[in-house]
């Protein structure tokens, strides 16, 4: 009953000030319609209550367009930088479809952005982007995972993509997945790890081949001398020739381990070439004459043609250093009686100078021709024939290739002999057309 009679006297005090709100109003307005003053006063106020409202709504829309453009501008920004990953990149929802992927995402999974739309109106199942199943559901699951973690969470998985075409292949990929938001999305960031997995093969493969061809050498070093130490070797001529060996080996050993740091050099960019005007003819003359007496001792017929004032811009010590090791090559591996030919002369459809090696020996069988310029790589059929450390062929496809930005390849068949060549940038490409 006191609630009632409360609620009744609040709404009759709030009739009775409404109804003297009104009755002041029209005052006002008698007032203002009696005096023309009053009237005037009144619609100046009237007029600056109006343009302060027009102001207040000119300003609110400005600043609303302003706020439109910049969201446009970064969802804009956003997209651009989203489509220009390399990475292929998915966001997955809730319910772990995908409902955004970039076109590096949609070239893994070979299809075409053109034709396929990928949004959160047209979510995509995420089996239908990664074709490994097993990667799929992990990928899946480690997403739910990281939502149920927090916002911080991450989660990591590597898993391959086979890849068809005339040679099999496959990709390596590292799927790192990052809580996106509060709503359950994630952000599956898809990072090819192909490259760096072969390089790693690559380093291992090179420490397994370097420790066994320094192993050779080192232990005929240490027989010789253990021999040399114990007293076994009274014969004057014994000696000698163990001490030949021991000396022998040592020489070997040096030229593979410097070969190793010049390679490592040049592959890192940290070589420092001596680069002048060189005369790749005299260069050719120059090393030919200097293995003429290993020619005569095996009785190889060998032969030069060198063009004068074939100049390039190069290291002369690296040149000569690739000139012999094709003639040393040749020499070593044709038999008694073969010949070998240094040619050096000017290419004007590429204005180049090209030197060629070419022999009359054994050849080099087809399944060898593309791996010989490979570290430590050796024709087994021919490892009998002359010893080598299999770097020869790599150091001067660094040399031609990386330092004196030239090109090295060989032609050869089997039973036919083989002509190694490789060519250099000539330093005034003008004068060879004149």
């Amino acid at each position: 009953m006191f609630e009632s009679s409360s609620i009744l006297i609040a709404v009759i005090a709030c009739g009775l000030g409404i109804a003297l709100a009104s009755w002041r109003h029209r005052r006002r307005l008698r007032l203002a319609c009696a005096d023309p003053g009053s009237a005037r006063r009144l619609l100046a106020e009237v007029s600056k209550l109006h343009d302060r409202f027009q102001d207040e709504r000119d300003s609110r829309s400005e600043e609303q367009v302003l706020a439109r453009r910049i969201a446009e501008e970064r969802a804009t920004r956003f997209e651009r930088m989203f489509t220009s990953f390399d990475d292929p990149i998915l966001v997955l929802d809730r319910h772990g479809e995908v409902v955004e992927a970039n076109p590096a995402a949609l070239a893994v999974a070979k299809l075409d952005p053109q034709s396929c739309v990928v949004d959160a109106v047209h979510p995509r199942p995420l089996s239908m982007l990664i074709s490994n199943q097993v990667a799929a559901k992990e990928i899946h699951a480690l997403s739910r995972n990281v939502v149920d973690g927090g916002p911080e969470g991450l989660r990591r998985s590597v898993f391959e993509l086979a890849e068809e075409g005339s040679v099999p292949s496959t990709r390596a990929f590292e799927a790192v997945i990052r809580a996106l938001d509060a709503n359950g999305r994630t952000l599956v960031i898809l990072h090819e790890t192909t490259r760096e997995r072969e390089m790693a093969r690559l380093k291992s493969e090179f420490v397994a081949k370097a420790s066994h061809e320094l192993r050779t050498p080192l232990s005929s070093i240490r027989a010789s001398l253990e021999m040399l130490s114990d007293g076994e070797l009274q014969n004057l001529e014994q000696r000698t020739e163990f001490l030949g060996i021991a000396m022998e080996e040592t020489d070997r050993l040096a030229k593979l381990v410097n070969d190793m740091l010049d390679i490592s050099c040049i592959e890192a960019g940290v070589a420092r070439p001596r680069v002048s005007c060189v005369d790749l003819g005299t260069i050719a003359n120059e090393v030919v004459d200097g293995l003429r007496a290993a020619a005569e001792r095996k009785s190889v017929d060998l032969r030069i043609h060198a063009e004068s004032g074939l100049v390039v811009d190069g290291d002369p010590e690296m040149l000569a250093a690739v000139i012999g090791n094709l003639v040393g090559n040749g020499l070593k591996y044709v038999p008694e009686g073969e010949r070998v030919t240094v040619t050096v002369d000017a290419e004007d459809l590429t204005r180049s100078v090209v030197v060629t090696v070419t022999d009359t020996g054994l050849g080099i069988p087809p399944e060898d021709i593309d791996r010989l310029f490979e570290k430590f790589y050796r024709i087994k059929r021919y490892e009998r024939i002359a010893r080598g450390t299999g770097l020869g062929l790599n150091l001067c496809r660094n040399i031609v290739e990386q330092v004196h930005q030239g090109r090295i390849g060989v032609d050869s068949r089997l039973g036919e002999g083989a002509r190694f060549w490789f060519s250099v940038p000539a330093s005034h490409p003008a004068s060879m057309a004149a």
